[in-house]
């Protein structure tokens, strides 16, 4: 046997011992060693990235999730930081859905990712005290990478083993979820309007308050509803969301 077919041999048991065998010139008791090693430490990076998904599941179903996913989803990355990506896609992708399965499980999943992915980023925000300034027409912005703005049919923020929604409420759920000049992650929940202010900034790179407002205000808005776009705006700004240059 080549070392490229004992190496599949090796890796075979470890993803799976109930399926494969024991490579025949390795004891058992270090090939579980090997085993436990592997599947722990994916298990344990997964249910501490995914706190509210592992609690809804008892502990029996989420060690069958984890391993389901350890013995068939082919990893394309070495970094243990990109393993919940890993895990999102092997969701989204390749799982086969049960008629169990809760109906919020990818967008749950999905919103657990993007609080590590913010955590995680290597991004950071400009050094400046731009924020305290006042917003003018001729002010230029841009959505910060630190900031993303999402909508789900349920409202992935607010469950727990205390609240599972089973049909997805009328109205989405609005957040733009964002890393704070503390870095810590935080989230907001919007309603549908200023969630549509945000949706633009996602296409444009640097774009001036004025042609902004062009862009999401009716050519026959007042003043008043200037106002309140630019009120909303600020308040973005006041907290990092959306940086003035």
């Amino acid at each position: 046997m080549d070392f490229k077919s004992k190496q599949a041999e090796f890796s075979a048991y470890i993803r799976n011992p109930d399926t494969n065998p024991c490579p025949n010139d390795v004891k058992p008791e270090r090939m579980q060693v090997y085993r436990d090693l592997f599947f722990n430490n994916i298990e344990s990076f997964l249910s501490s990235n995914f706190p509210v998904l592992h609690s809804l599941f008892s502990e029996e179903t989420w060690q069958q999730l984890v391993q389901e996913f350890f013995e068939h989803h082919p990893c394309t990355t070495p970094y243990f930081a990109e393993i919940p990506e890993e895990f999102l896609l092997y969701i989204q992708n390749e799982r086969t859905t049960s008629e169990t399965d809760f109906p919020f499980l990818l967008e749950l999943a999905h919103y657990e990712w993007v609080e590590m992915a913010l955590a995680v980023s290597t991004d950071v925000l400009p050094s400046t005290e731009a924020s305290t300034q006042a917003l003018q027409l001729d002010s230029e912005i841009s959505l910060s990478t630190l900031a993303w703005p999402l909508a789900y049919q349920y409202p992935v923020h607010k469950i727990s083993p205390n609240y599972l929604p089973f049909q997805a409420p009328e109205t989405p759920s609005y957040l733009v979820v964002y890393r704070d000049k503390e870095d810590e992650v935080n989230f907001i929940e919007l309603v549908a309007m200023s969630f549509q202010l945000l949706q633009p900034l996602q296409e444009q790179k640097i774009i001036t308050v004025q042609d902004y407002l062009s862009l999401v205000l009716p050519a026959e808005s007042n003043d008043s509803f200037q106002g309140m776009a630019l009120e909303a705006l600020q308040q973005f700004v006041d907290k990092h969301i959306i940086l003035l240059h």
